[in-house]
């Protein structure tokens, strides 16, 4: 990358920000969902202070759900600022955390060479589609994980789009992947991409040593994010994932 590109990249990031800061106050007010008041403020609370020897679901099965991606919410919520600059806050860290990587993607579809028109506002534009989606929109205006943890999955597919690819950008991306799953079990949904950048020309061997490479890079992604929560799912149910995949765990919860 040039010093253009990363000025280029610096300044999409930080007006990306200020547009999703500004959409907060579109509809003149904020307000909770269900889901925040259920258990959204609650994952929070967990992720900073474990209360299995006080509560049994108190948010029903969803008090299980990985918490450490709400913990930023909660904390908001308690600092005090009123529920428009937390809003305002926490809608600007979720589009400085998807920018990046969204444009790194638009980088790689929309090089320098062959632009119709100035590279970077092609690719500009590219990055307000992207960010424009109704889902985005909608996401950008709840305490939901959704967004947090789609960062690492757009990490994956810009690691592996990029020029010069080896075992170390495959594996890179796995790892990401399995981060990407571990903080949303949903979505595991997108492992058939493993095989989309696993399959490159090669030897039977070749092909070999980067299915396990890639596997393994998953595996380690997915304990390192997934392993505290799992850990503690697993002294006090005897399930990482409780509540689902019961059968296969002798739960004592």
């Amino acid at each position: 990358m040039t010093r253009a590109h990363w000025v280029e990249l610096a300044g999409l990031t930080a007006l990306a920000a200020l547009l999703a800061a500004a959409l907060q106050w579109v509809g003149g007010q904020q307000g909770w969902s269900w889901d925040a008041l259920n258990h959204h403020v609650y994952l929070g609370l967990v992720a900073e202070q474990p209360r299995w020897h006080l509560d049994v679901m108190p948010a029903s099965y969803q008090s299980y759900q990985y918490p450490y991606l709400y913990w930023p919410v909660y904390k908001l919520a308690t600092l005090g600022l009123g529920a428009p600059a937390a809003a305002t806050v926490w809608a600007a860290v979720q589009a400085l955390a998807l920018l990046p990587p969204l444009w790194l993607i638009a980088l790689r579809l929309l090089p320098d060479t062959g632009a119709v028109m100035p590279p970077w506002l092609e690719r500009a534009t590219g990055c307000l589609l992207g960010m424009l989606s109704l889902v985005i929109l909608a996401a950008l205006q709840t305490t939901a994980n959704d967004l947090i943890a789609a960062v690492p999955l757009l990490w994956a597919i810009a690691v592996w789009m990029q020029p010069g690819q080896g075992l170390p950008s495959a594996a890179g991306g796995a790892a990401l992947l399995g981060v990407s799953v571990a903080f949303k079990l949903s979505n595991g949904l997108y492992l058939p991409l493993l095989l989309l950048w696993w399959w490159r020309p090669g030897t039977l061997a070749e092909h070999a040593r980067r299915a396990v490479v890639m596997a393994a890079a998953f595996s380690l992604g997915l304990a390192l994010a997934y392993g505290p929560w799992g850990w503690q799912l697993m002294q006090n149910t005897g399930n990482p994932f409780y509540p689902y995949f019961g059968a296969w765990f002798a739960e004592s919860g």
